[in-house]
């Protein structure tokens, strides 16, 4: 009988070095022409480069997946940060801030991911 694994489907947290998460946003910068311009199912390709690009310049070793939810947590958290400093006008919910947050908000202040999407026409 086979051993039945019952933490299988729980989500995997993993501590992002500072200097990693760091090198995250500056590639996720330096691809943002290409994210614009990139279907949304072809973008793996994109996180896999950056996913590369972290492994050979640090010992920390995430994967595409990782760079994509890293990705998404500092965006947020950026968003969370500027509602509380602005005093959250349009009343969303907020959360205490994590360590990531405030000391990368200045990094992200640009909100250089929020350029508008360039939609390719397919025959």
């Amino acid at each position: 009988m086979a051993a039945l694994n019952l933490n299988a489907n729980l989500p995997v947290y993993i501590q992002w070095p500072d200097d990693a998460a760091l090198t995250l946003i500056q590639r996720r910068r330096a691809y943002q022409p290409l994210f614009t311009t990139t279907r949304l199912h072809d973008q793996n390709q994109l996180w896999r480069g950056i996913a590369r690009d972290i492994r050979n310049n640090h010992i920390f070793r995430p994967t595409r997946k990782q760079c994509r939810e890293k990705w998404n947590a500092l965006k947020l958290g950026y968003e969370n940060l500027e509602r509380l400093i602005n005093r959250n006008p349009e009343g969303y919910p907020t959360r205490t801030p994590t360590l990531h947050d405030e000391r990368f908000h200045q990094e992200l202040s640009d909100e250089f991911w929020r350029v508008e999407r360039k939609y390719l026409l397919f025959n």
